[in-house]
């Protein structure tokens, strides 16, 4: 995650009404389990405290999308207990490596990455997101940030097309040039210059979005995003497409003071409360997503005092979970 960044997610090949459905080409035979739609999700940036995570997943009364971000430093065995557990009571999203560590690692770096954590959990992860916040200058240059996602792409596609499995990338969701530093930053002029087999083959579009990512704060409306998720529809071909990364900004990403739970429930009830009019606006290839970002530290213990987790409950449940 980065620090003033919005996210969208891409994913390829799902069905509607569930996301069994492989992209050309793969094995019927090798599906990854079916996943309900829409997609519910929260980001677990941290899977310490294991035991109340595991219980705030379960007491949801819709299965949720755990997005587990692989933390850069950490490999696999580092997370296999928590892939175990959570695996029974959720989706499972594994992120590869987070925006602010993409600079500093080499495209052999970032394809053997992939390949360890592949190779690890193979279809125990119900979706790969193997390109996080992509189009952000805090990454790079677009040639090296568009080699290492094609690396992280092949290994999946080339080396475990048997395994059927689904991929993610997320890309920044600027509303305005008051968003980003460079030009190449525009989330749809970025998009279109992706790699050719990246742009067809991908299996979802998620559209994340954080206020504070924009000076001054941004508020985009149902129609903004709508706009840009069909614009997507048709950059990604293959892919349905939805709303992820949300939260509420503070000290630990620059900001000068921490939300309040008041703040925190707004953003929450606005753009989680867009679920129907997007997909009404959008169509069947809209699959929902939000992927509240501090899930791990709003919302867990669940039942503790001003804990999100009610919220959540309550918006989730009423756009398709309950």
């Amino acid at each position: 995650m980065i620090r003033r960044v919005v996210t969208i997610v891409l994913v390829a090949g799902l069905a509607v009404g569930g996301l069994a459905v492989p992209a050309s080409g793969r094995s019927h035979e090798h599906n990854p389990r079916t996943v309900t739609e829409p997609l519910l999700g929260v980001t677990l940036e941290s899977v310490a405290h294991l035991d109340r995570i595991e219980r705030a997943l379960a007491r949801h009364s819709f299965r949720p999308t755990a997005r587990i971000v692989f933390q850069h430093g950490a490999g696999p065995g580092r997370y296999a207990h928590a892939v175990r557990r959570l695996h029974g009571v959720a989706y499972l999203m594994g992120q590869i490596l987070d925006s602010t560590a993409v600079r500093r690692t080499t495209v052999r770096e970032y394809r053997n990455r992939t390949r360890s954590f592949v190779r690890r959990f193979g279809r125990r992860l119900d979706f790969y997101e193997i390109g996080n916040e992509l189009n952000g200058e805090w990454l790079g240059r677009p040639r090296a940030i568009n080699a290492k996602v094609a690396a992280a792409y092949d290994v999946l596609e080339e080396e475990h097309p048997d395994l059927g499995l689904r991929w993610v990338i997320t890309l920044n969701y600027w509303p305005s040039r008051d968003c980003y530093a460079r030009d190449w930053e525009a989330t749809l002029p970025f998009a279109r210059r992706m790699p050719l087999r990246v742009r067809q083959g991908v299996d979802m579009v998620l559209l994340s979005f954080y206020e504070t990512a924009c000076s001054p704060r941004a508020h985009p409306t149902v129609e903004q995003f709508g706009s840009t998720l069909r614009s997507l529809k048709h950059i990604f071909p293959s892919a349905q497409v939805g709303i992820g990364e949300i939260g509420a900004q503070g000290r630990a990403d620059g900001l000068p003071r921490d939300p309040t739970l008041t703040e925190k429930e707004r953003i929450a009830r606005r753009y989680i409360g867009m679920h129907d009019q997007l997909r009404a606006d959008v169509g069947p290839r809209f699959i929902g997503g939000y992927f509240w970002w501090y899930y791990a530290t709003d919302a867990v213990p669940w039942d503790r005092p001003r804990s999100l987790w009610p919220v959540l409950e309550d918006l989730y449940s009423t756009s398709g979970g309950g």
